[in-house]
């Protein structure tokens, strides 16, 4: 109870619950109930703001698919990591490894922009030069993930889950964003 009240100290901003939340938010948190069996804290934030939470709902429901759920959560975990971001990274592990079965030596190696699986491999390293480069990258790394498979529309794919990923991180470092108290606690190694 103690680990829960000092996240809420470190919260910038109220977390409502959906009935606190605006009439037009409530249905998009009532899905996510169905969907994931709760409310993360991030959604039920930005819920105050029906327009920016109906956006974000919509990209997360409509991006990533052609490159897949597990690889699309690995990109995520690499992005907090990247961006400093332990609620992200706190998310996006508890729904790697509970949704999508990842383990947590791949997890651990999706923090560097590495995995386990080859092609989720080089879909990591490129995000990870992108990211880290805010996507300045060479030719080389361009052909490289190419060169693994991927397809134009993938790797477009690739760099919006990227892209969306740096969207949420920077919520939640801006807000510091009470940590779910279901999903276990973890912190990036870079200081956000």
């Amino acid at each position: 109870m103690a680990r829960l009240q000092r996240r809420n100290l470190m919260a910038r901003a109220p977390i409502p619950s959906i009935q606190q939340a605006p009439t037009k938010s409530q249905p998009i948190l009532e899905n996510y109930v169905k969907v994931l069996g709760v409310v993360p804290n991030f959604f039920s934030l930005i819920s105050q703001s029906p327009d920016a939470l109906k956006a974000i709902a919509d990209m997360h429901a409509t991006l990533g698919k052609s490159i897949g759920h597990k690889t699309r959560e690995r990109l995520h975990i690499m992005t907090a990591e990247v961006n400093g971001c332990s609620y992200c990274l706190t998310a996006h592990s508890y729904l790697a490894g509970k949704l999508n079965g990842l383990t947590k030596e791949d997890m651990e190696l999706n923090r560097e922009g590495h995995s386990t699986d080859p092609q989720a491999d080089a879909a990591l390293q490129f995000a990870y030069k992108v990211a880290k480069s805010r996507g300045h990258i060479e030719d080389a790394d361009f052909a490289a993930v190419r060169a693994a498979g991927f397809t134009e529309a993938q790797i477009i794919d690739i760099v919006a889950e990227t892209a969306f990923s740096f969207i949420t991180n920077l919520f939640n470092n801006t807000f510091k964003t009470d940590l779910d108290p279901s999903f276990p606690e973890l912190h990036t190694r870079k200081a956000a």
